[in-house]
């Protein structure tokens, strides 16, 4: 797959399993119950150095834009961390805007 800059595929990276599994972790630490994302299996697929973005993959083909707070806690407003869940993988590549969840 051609990434659109600024994103990345973090597959790629030799260190790729635990860097994975560090964003998946803060993304789950985040997530409180009334997130789109609560219980959701997740799986990073890339992500933007420029912000604390990243794209993972959910059960079913879904793919979730989110923005991470990086507070290493329970987020208590549902719209953290921020999200846009696309229907697949080439729906986000060809959307100019994000729909949020």
């Amino acid at each position: 797959m051609a990434w659109i800059k600024p994103w990345e595929s973090v597959e790629e990276a030799p260190e790729s399993e635990d860097y994975r599994r560090s964003w998946e972790g803060e993304l789950h630490r985040e997530v409180g119950p009334k997130h789109c994302l609560f219980g959701c299996q997740v799986k990073l697929i890339g992500r933007r150095y420029d912000t604390d973005d990243a794209l993972f993959l959910l059960e079913g083909g879904r793919v979730a834009e989110v923005h991470l707070t990086w507070s290493g806690h329970q987020e208590p407003d549902p719209q953290w961390p921020g999200t846009s869940i696309f229907a697949t993988l080439e729906e986000w590549q060809s959307m100019s805007s994000n729909a949020d969840c």
